[in-house]
């Protein structure tokens, strides 16, 4: 797959999430297909088991977000799949956690302020790290809901949002983050979606903080007028970070020092601080002068091949436990344009999108 197709979807909630499911359907079932061997390898759940794990989530979301839900269960209706099947989707990093010991993580992200570029843009942008299994099964997913921003977001095939930004100028890139406990409340990806409907920046923060997360992620939230902030969430606690010199920087473990003890991610994933030290390293050799070449730089970048920044398949590992980076994505929320790659950005041009 040389680009993620586009996929538009518009009107009420249930009729979105048909329309996205339809067209979609083939990608669904290939997702479906990757999560089955993925949720039994890492979690050891047969697929009704990870169905029923799946099947607890529905009333967090419901209370959270029903309208997100409704999309879920258009979604399922428009690819002709179950409702169960959809939230095993959406719940998949919940259902991962399951695991002993997590074989998976994702991703490089990071934020560029007006007065770290060359043309006083704001960015935001992340490489999003992933099971090989799953390659070509995300899309560009682009939701036009009624007095609400309109949504550019890159995601899998069946779930109702991951990364990208909102006409309202509100941006949003985010990492797994494995914390010591975890429990039945709102999913990461519902989390997601949610912040990145907010109409302004205030909101998407609300939407991490205001009710029962069900495991712990980070969440990078920003705005087109050059503010940020990170959020790294437990299910019970949130620490924040904020841009240092314009620039602001995660991969998959905490930062924030009350939450480093609870960390269970980076023993197996220890590659994780020396991407974020790369890419910080990488970034402010050019404060002043970033621009959107200098971050596809960055995301090209092999410094402790193949868990760089750059991520490839390790041979050395078993098939089903090899990632990669599956996308790159860059965001001008000045001037409202994503660009992508469908696979490593070293192999791959990126394509502009604009909201």
């Amino acid at each position: 797959m040389d680009r993620f197709p586009l996929i538009e979807t518009s009107g009420e909630a249930f009729e979105r999430g048909h329309q996205y499911g339809e067209q979609t359907a083939d990608l669904i079932q290939f997702n479906l297909a990757g999560y089955r061997r993925l949720f039994k390898y890492d979690a050891g759940l047969d697929w009704p088991e990870a169905l029923t794990q799946a099947r607890q989530y529905l009333h967090p979301i419901e209370q959270y977000a029903p309208h997100l839900l409704e999309e879920m269960r258009g979604i399922a209706d428009g690819a002709g799949v179950s409702l169960d099947e959809i939230l095993a989707l959406n719940c998949r990093t919940e259902i991962l956690s399951l695991a002993a010991i997590p074989l998976r993580e994702e991703c490089t992200a990071l934020f560029v302020a007006p007065e770290a570029t060359t043309d006083g843009h704001t960015l935001v942008a992340q490489n999003w790290d992933w099971s090989n299994l799953l390659r070509g099964g995300a899309v560009l997913l682009r939701v036009e809901q009624p007095g609400w921003p309109t949504v550019l977001t890159l995601t899998e095939a069946g779930m109702v949002g991951k990364i990208g930004f909102n006409s309202a100028g509100v941006g949003v890139m985010t990492n797994f983050l494995r914390y010591d406990h975890r429990r039945v409340g709102v999913p990461f990806h519902v989390i997601l979606r949610d912040a990145l409907d907010a109409p302004r920046l205030g909101l998407a923060v609300a939407a991490v903080y205001r009710d029962a997360r069900a495991d712990s992620g980070n969440y990078l939230l920003a705005h087109a007028d050059g503010e940020a902030i990170d959020l790294e969430a437990t299910p019970s606690d949130v620490g924040f970070l904020y841009p240092q010199d314009g620039l602001l920087v995660h991969t998959n473990h905490f930062i924030t020092p009350r939450l480093q003890a609870g960390d269970v991610g980076i023993a197996p994933s220890e590659h994780t601080l020396l991407r974020y030290g790369r890419a910080v390293h990488l970034l402010r050799a050019q404060v002043g002068w970033i621009t959107v070449e200098t971050l596809k730089n960055v995301f090209r970048d092999h410094f402790n091949r193949p868990y760089s920044v750059c991520r490839h398949p390790n041979p050395g590992l078993a098939e089903i436990e090899r990632g990669a980076t599956l996308a790159s994505t860059i965001v001008d929320l000045t001037a409202g344009e994503m660009y992508v790659t469908a696979g490593e950005p070293c192999k791959t041009d990126y394509q502009k999108i604009c909201i």
